[in-house]
Protein backbone atom coordinates (compact mmCIF):
# COMPACT_ATOMS: atom_id res chain seq x y z
CA UNK A 1 0.00 0.00 0.00
CA UNK A 2 2.76 2.37 0.99
CA UNK A 3 4.79 1.43 -2.07
CA UNK A 4 1.83 2.16 -4.28
CA UNK A 5 1.37 5.59 -2.69
CA UNK A 6 5.07 6.41 -3.01
CA UNK A 7 5.21 5.26 -6.62
CA UNK A 8 2.07 7.13 -7.64
CA UNK A 9 2.87 9.68 -10.36
CA UNK A 10 1.71 13.28 -10.50
CA UNK A 11 2.86 15.48 -13.39
CA UNK A 12 5.66 13.07 -14.24
CA UNK A 13 7.04 12.73 -10.67
CA UNK A 14 6.48 10.00 -8.06
CA UNK A 15 4.94 10.88 -4.73
CA UNK A 16 8.23 9.90 -3.09
CA UNK A 17 10.00 12.55 -5.13
CA UNK A 18 7.58 15.23 -3.88
CA UNK A 19 8.05 14.05 -0.29
CA UNK A 20 11.85 14.11 -0.65
CA UNK A 21 11.63 17.59 -2.25
CA UNK A 22 9.63 18.86 0.76
CA UNK A 23 11.96 17.14 3.25
CA UNK A 24 15.02 18.78 1.65
CA UNK A 25 13.33 22.20 1.84
CA UNK A 26 12.41 21.61 5.51
CA UNK A 27 15.92 20.32 6.24
CA UNK A 28 17.43 23.42 4.65
CA UNK A 29 15.10 25.61 6.72
CA UNK A 30 16.18 23.87 9.92
CA UNK A 31 19.84 24.09 8.90
CA UNK A 32 19.49 27.86 8.37
CA UNK A 33 18.56 28.21 12.06
CA UNK A 34 21.74 26.33 13.01
CA UNK A 35 23.85 28.54 10.72
CA UNK A 36 22.24 31.67 12.19
CA UNK A 37 23.02 30.38 15.72
CA UNK A 38 26.68 29.77 14.75
CA UNK A 39 27.09 33.28 13.41
CA UNK A 40 25.30 34.95 16.32
CA UNK A 41 26.75 32.94 19.21
CA UNK A 42 30.09 31.58 17.95
CA UNK A 43 31.51 33.61 15.06
CA UNK A 44 30.58 36.93 16.68
CA UNK A 45 32.51 36.06 19.84
CA UNK A 46 35.53 34.86 17.86
CA UNK A 47 35.57 38.05 15.77
CA UNK A 48 35.24 40.26 18.87
CA UNK A 49 38.48 38.83 20.30
CA UNK A 50 40.63 39.90 17.33
CA UNK A 51 42.35 43.29 17.11
CA UNK A 52 40.92 44.23 13.72
CA UNK A 53 37.36 45.40 13.27
CA UNK A 54 37.06 44.09 9.70
CA UNK A 55 36.12 40.52 10.69
CA UNK A 56 33.36 41.88 12.94
CA UNK A 57 31.92 43.77 9.97
CA UNK A 58 32.05 40.67 7.74
CA UNK A 59 30.38 38.44 10.35
CA UNK A 60 27.64 41.01 10.94
CA UNK A 61 27.11 41.53 7.22
CA UNK A 62 26.87 37.77 6.49
CA UNK A 63 24.75 36.90 9.54
CA UNK A 64 21.32 37.20 7.90
CA UNK A 65 22.12 36.96 4.16
CA UNK A 66 23.93 33.64 4.70
CA UNK A 67 20.71 32.14 6.05
CA UNK A 68 19.00 33.13 2.83
CA UNK A 69 21.91 31.65 0.82
CA UNK A 70 21.59 28.29 2.63
CA UNK A 71 17.88 28.21 1.82
CA UNK A 72 18.68 28.92 -1.85
CA UNK A 73 21.13 26.00 -1.82
CA UNK A 74 18.37 23.84 -0.36
CA UNK A 75 16.15 24.75 -3.31
CA UNK A 76 19.01 23.82 -5.64
CA UNK A 77 19.44 20.38 -4.01
CA UNK A 78 15.70 19.78 -4.01
CA UNK A 79 15.58 20.44 -7.75
CA UNK A 80 17.80 17.43 -8.42
CA UNK A 81 15.28 14.94 -6.99
CA UNK A 82 12.53 16.11 -9.36
CA UNK A 83 11.95 15.29 -13.01
CA UNK A 84 11.25 18.65 -14.58
CA UNK A 85 10.47 19.71 -18.11
CA UNK A 86 13.03 21.84 -19.93
CA UNK A 87 10.80 24.90 -19.78
CA UNK A 88 10.06 24.56 -16.07
CA UNK A 89 13.71 23.74 -15.32
CA UNK A 90 14.79 26.84 -17.22
CA UNK A 91 12.55 29.13 -15.14
CA UNK A 92 13.51 27.31 -11.95
CA UNK A 93 17.22 27.95 -12.66
CA UNK A 94 16.50 31.58 -13.54
CA UNK A 95 14.69 31.97 -10.22
CA UNK A 96 17.59 30.43 -8.30
CA UNK A 97 20.19 32.63 -10.00
CA UNK A 98 18.04 35.73 -9.41
CA UNK A 99 17.69 34.79 -5.74
CA UNK A 100 21.47 34.38 -5.56
CA UNK A 101 21.92 37.90 -6.98
CA UNK A 102 19.53 39.14 -4.28
CA UNK A 103 21.70 37.39 -1.67
CA UNK A 104 24.81 39.15 -3.01
CA UNK A 105 22.91 42.47 -3.06
CA UNK A 106 21.78 42.00 0.54
CA UNK A 107 25.32 41.15 1.68
CA UNK A 108 26.89 44.11 -0.16
CA UNK A 109 24.28 46.53 1.22
CA UNK A 110 24.92 45.35 4.76
CA UNK A 111 28.72 45.48 4.52
CA UNK A 112 28.68 48.93 2.85
CA UNK A 113 26.30 50.16 5.55
CA UNK A 114 28.60 48.73 8.26
CA UNK A 115 31.72 50.31 6.75
CA UNK A 116 30.04 53.71 6.43
CA UNK A 117 28.70 53.53 9.99
CA UNK A 118 32.06 52.51 11.47
CA UNK A 119 34.42 54.62 9.36
CA UNK A 120 32.54 57.57 7.82
CA UNK A 121 29.71 58.38 10.25
CA UNK A 122 30.14 61.71 12.12
CA UNK A 123 30.32 59.82 15.44
CA UNK A 124 32.85 57.24 14.16
CA UNK A 125 36.60 57.35 14.72
CA UNK A 126 37.46 56.80 11.05
CA UNK A 127 39.87 58.94 9.00
CA UNK A 128 37.10 60.59 6.96
CA UNK A 129 34.01 61.88 8.77
CA UNK A 130 31.02 62.93 6.69
CA UNK A 131 28.99 65.87 7.94
CA UNK A 132 25.81 64.92 9.83
CA UNK A 133 23.54 66.61 7.30
CA UNK A 134 25.35 64.99 4.35
CA UNK A 135 25.71 61.42 5.67
CA UNK A 136 22.07 60.30 4.98
CA UNK A 137 22.29 61.63 1.41
CA UNK A 138 25.59 59.83 0.73
CA UNK A 139 24.18 56.62 2.22
CA UNK A 140 21.04 56.76 0.07
CA UNK A 141 23.01 57.50 -3.10
CA UNK A 142 25.35 54.56 -2.40
CA UNK A 143 22.45 52.18 -1.77
CA UNK A 144 20.70 53.41 -4.91
CA UNK A 145 23.74 52.68 -7.09
CA UNK A 146 24.17 49.17 -5.61
CA UNK A 147 20.46 48.31 -6.01
CA UNK A 148 20.43 49.68 -9.58
CA UNK A 149 23.38 47.45 -10.54
CA UNK A 150 21.69 44.42 -8.94
CA UNK A 151 18.43 45.07 -10.81
CA UNK A 152 20.30 45.31 -14.11
CA UNK A 153 22.02 41.99 -13.38
CA UNK A 154 18.67 40.35 -12.57
CA UNK A 155 17.15 41.69 -15.79
CA UNK A 156 20.11 40.37 -17.76
CA UNK A 157 19.77 37.01 -16.01
CA UNK A 158 16.09 36.86 -17.00
CA UNK A 159 17.08 37.29 -20.62
CA UNK A 160 16.42 40.99 -21.15
CA UNK A 161 18.85 42.92 -23.37
CA UNK A 162 20.21 45.55 -21.00
CA UNK A 163 22.75 47.03 -23.41
CA UNK A 164 20.11 49.12 -25.17
CA UNK A 165 18.57 49.98 -21.80
CA UNK A 166 21.91 51.21 -20.45
CA UNK A 167 22.52 53.13 -23.67
CA UNK A 168 19.11 54.75 -23.31
CA UNK A 169 19.87 55.62 -19.73
CA UNK A 170 23.20 57.03 -20.88
CA UNK A 171 21.53 59.38 -23.38
CA UNK A 172 18.94 60.38 -20.82
CA UNK A 173 21.63 60.85 -18.20
CA UNK A 174 23.62 63.04 -20.60
CA UNK A 175 20.58 65.21 -21.25
CA UNK A 176 19.92 65.44 -17.53
CA UNK A 177 23.57 66.28 -16.82
CA UNK A 178 23.53 69.10 -19.37
CA UNK A 179 20.30 70.48 -17.93
CA UNK A 180 21.55 70.24 -14.36
CA UNK A 181 25.19 71.13 -14.96
CA UNK A 182 25.39 73.71 -12.18
CA UNK A 183 23.72 71.39 -9.68
CA UNK A 184 26.12 68.55 -10.52
CA UNK A 185 29.12 70.89 -10.38
CA UNK A 186 28.11 71.96 -6.89
CA UNK A 187 27.56 68.33 -5.85
CA UNK A 188 31.02 67.26 -7.05
CA UNK A 189 32.55 70.31 -5.39
CA UNK A 190 30.70 69.39 -2.19
CA UNK A 191 32.20 65.89 -2.25
CA UNK A 192 35.64 67.41 -2.87
CA UNK A 193 35.26 69.68 0.16
CA UNK A 194 34.10 66.76 2.33
CA UNK A 195 37.03 64.55 1.31
CA UNK A 196 39.85 67.14 1.09
CA UNK A 197 38.66 68.94 4.25
CA UNK A 198 40.08 72.44 3.59
CA UNK A 199 37.85 73.52 6.48
CA UNK A 200 35.29 72.13 8.90
CA UNK A 201 32.18 73.42 10.64
CA UNK A 202 33.19 76.14 13.10
CA UNK A 203 36.33 77.23 11.24
CA UNK A 204 36.83 80.87 10.36
CA UNK A 205 37.55 81.21 6.65
CA UNK A 206 38.06 84.00 4.13
CA UNK A 207 36.79 83.07 0.66
CA UNK A 208 35.62 85.14 -2.32
CA UNK A 209 35.92 88.31 -0.25
CA UNK A 210 33.75 86.95 2.55
CA UNK A 211 35.05 86.57 6.11
CA UNK A 212 33.12 84.44 8.59
CA UNK A 213 32.60 81.13 10.37
CA UNK A 214 31.48 77.94 8.63
CA UNK A 215 27.98 77.16 9.89
CA UNK A 216 27.10 74.21 7.63
CA UNK A 217 28.66 72.19 4.82
CA UNK A 218 26.04 70.75 2.48
CA UNK A 219 26.27 68.79 -0.74
CA UNK A 220 25.29 71.83 -2.82
CA UNK A 221 26.10 74.88 -0.68
CA UNK A 222 28.24 76.02 2.24
CA UNK A 223 26.72 78.41 4.78
CA UNK A 224 29.02 81.04 6.34
CA UNK A 225 28.03 83.21 9.30
CA UNK A 226 29.65 86.65 9.02
CA UNK A 227 30.94 88.83 11.84
CA UNK A 228 27.80 90.90 11.49
CA UNK A 229 25.63 87.86 12.28
CA UNK A 230 24.23 87.42 8.77
CA UNK A 231 24.41 84.14 6.84
CA UNK A 232 25.95 83.79 3.39
CA UNK A 233 24.87 80.77 1.33
CA UNK A 234 27.71 80.13 -1.10
CA UNK A 235 27.61 77.49 -3.90
CA UNK A 236 30.23 74.80 -3.35
CA UNK A 237 31.61 75.31 -6.86
CA UNK A 238 32.44 78.93 -6.01
CA UNK A 239 34.07 77.84 -2.75
CA UNK A 240 36.12 75.14 -4.51
CA UNK A 241 37.22 77.49 -7.34
CA UNK A 242 38.26 80.37 -5.05
CA UNK A 243 41.46 80.93 -3.12
CA UNK A 244 40.49 80.06 0.45
CA UNK A 245 42.20 81.18 3.65
CA UNK A 246 41.51 79.10 6.75
CA UNK A 247 42.18 81.59 9.55
CA UNK A 248 41.47 79.03 12.28
CA UNK A 249 44.46 76.91 11.28
CA UNK A 250 47.05 79.66 11.63
CA UNK A 251 49.46 79.03 14.51
CA UNK A 252 50.10 82.72 15.22
CA UNK A 253 48.78 86.03 13.86
CA UNK A 254 51.44 88.15 12.14
CA UNK A 255 51.18 91.87 12.88
CA UNK A 256 53.06 94.45 10.82
CA UNK A 257 53.10 98.12 11.77
CA UNK A 258 54.99 101.27 10.74
CA UNK A 259 55.86 103.83 13.41
CA UNK A 260 56.92 107.19 12.07
CA UNK A 261 58.96 109.44 14.38
CA UNK A 262 59.88 113.07 13.83
CA UNK A 263 62.79 113.96 11.51
CA UNK A 264 64.52 115.77 14.36
CA UNK A 265 64.85 112.58 16.40
CA UNK A 266 68.57 111.90 17.16
CA UNK A 267 70.15 108.63 16.04
CA UNK A 268 70.61 107.48 19.66
CA UNK A 269 66.90 107.88 20.30
CA UNK A 270 66.13 105.91 17.15
CA UNK A 271 68.28 103.10 18.50
CA UNK A 272 66.52 103.47 21.87
CA UNK A 273 63.14 103.25 20.09
CA UNK A 274 64.17 99.93 18.50
CA UNK A 275 65.15 98.55 21.94
CA UNK A 276 61.82 99.69 23.40
CA UNK A 277 59.89 97.88 20.69
CA UNK A 278 61.93 94.73 21.29
CA UNK A 279 61.33 94.84 25.06
CA UNK A 280 57.57 95.47 24.72
CA UNK A 281 57.15 92.34 22.59
CA UNK A 282 59.33 90.22 24.91
CA UNK A 283 57.40 91.28 28.03
CA UNK A 284 53.95 90.49 26.59
CA UNK A 285 53.05 86.83 27.31
CA UNK A 286 50.54 86.66 24.46
CA UNK A 287 53.18 87.38 21.80
CA UNK A 288 56.02 85.30 20.43
CA UNK A 289 59.47 86.34 21.64
CA UNK A 290 60.70 86.72 18.09
CA UNK A 291 60.18 90.11 16.45
CA UNK A 292 61.64 92.02 13.50
CA UNK A 293 62.46 95.71 13.98
CA UNK A 294 64.14 97.84 11.33
CA UNK A 295 64.65 101.50 10.39
CA UNK A 296 63.16 101.12 6.92
CA UNK A 297 62.59 104.50 5.29
CA UNK A 298 63.13 108.24 5.20
CA UNK A 299 59.53 109.21 4.54
CA UNK A 300 58.28 112.60 3.40
CA UNK A 301 57.63 113.77 6.94
CA UNK A 302 58.87 110.92 9.21
CA UNK A 303 61.60 108.44 9.96
CA UNK A 304 59.87 105.07 9.69
CA UNK A 305 60.49 102.13 12.00
CA UNK A 306 58.92 98.82 10.95
CA UNK A 307 57.80 96.36 13.65
CA UNK A 308 56.73 92.79 12.87
CA UNK A 309 55.61 90.48 15.65
CA UNK A 310 53.38 87.43 16.16
CA UNK A 311 50.41 86.94 18.50
CA UNK A 312 50.23 83.41 19.93
CA UNK A 313 46.81 83.62 21.59
CA UNK A 314 44.46 83.83 18.60
CA UNK A 315 41.45 84.36 20.84
CA UNK A 316 42.91 87.64 22.13
CA UNK A 317 44.26 89.34 19.01
CA UNK A 318 42.62 92.74 19.55
CA UNK A 319 43.40 92.67 23.28
CA UNK A 320 47.07 91.93 22.57
CA UNK A 321 47.32 94.70 19.97
CA UNK A 322 45.78 97.11 22.48
CA UNK A 323 48.33 96.14 25.17
CA UNK A 324 51.31 96.38 22.80
CA UNK A 325 50.24 99.75 21.41
CA UNK A 326 49.70 101.25 24.87
CA UNK A 327 53.09 100.02 26.12
CA UNK A 328 54.84 101.48 23.05
CA UNK A 329 53.08 104.86 23.55
CA UNK A 330 53.99 104.99 27.27
CA UNK A 331 57.62 104.06 26.64
CA UNK A 332 58.02 106.58 23.81
CA UNK A 333 56.50 109.37 25.92
CA UNK A 334 58.88 108.52 28.79
CA UNK A 335 61.90 108.74 26.49
CA UNK A 336 60.46 111.84 24.77
CA UNK A 337 60.38 110.20 21.36
CA UNK A 338 57.69 111.99 19.36
CA UNK A 339 55.57 110.47 16.63
CA UNK A 340 55.50 112.38 13.35
CA UNK A 341 52.42 113.72 11.64
CA UNK A 342 51.98 115.21 8.15
CA UNK A 343 53.72 118.59 8.20
CA UNK A 344 55.83 120.94 6.09
CA UNK A 345 58.77 123.15 7.01
CA UNK A 346 59.02 126.34 4.97
CA UNK A 347 62.35 128.18 4.81
CA UNK A 348 62.18 131.89 3.91
CA UNK A 349 65.27 133.30 2.22
CA UNK A 350 66.10 136.88 3.20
Amino acid sequence: MINEILSFKILGNHTSQYILFILIILGASLFTKFIYYLFKQVFRKIASKTQTNLDDLIVYSLEKPIVFAVFIYGLYLAKNVMTLSETFLKYYDLTLSSLFIIFILWFVLRIVDSIMMNYFHPSASGPIKIDTSVYPVVKKLTNFVIIAIALLLILQNLGYEITSLVAGLGIGGLAFALAAQDVLSNLFAGFAILTDKPFKVGDRIIVAGQDGFVNKIGLRTTIIRTWGGTEIVMPNKQVADSVLENVTREKARRVKMILGVEYGTPTKKLEKAKKILKEVILKNKKTDDESLIHFVEFNAYSLDLQLIYWIKDLNKILETKDEVNFEIKKAFEKEKISFAFPSQTIYVKK
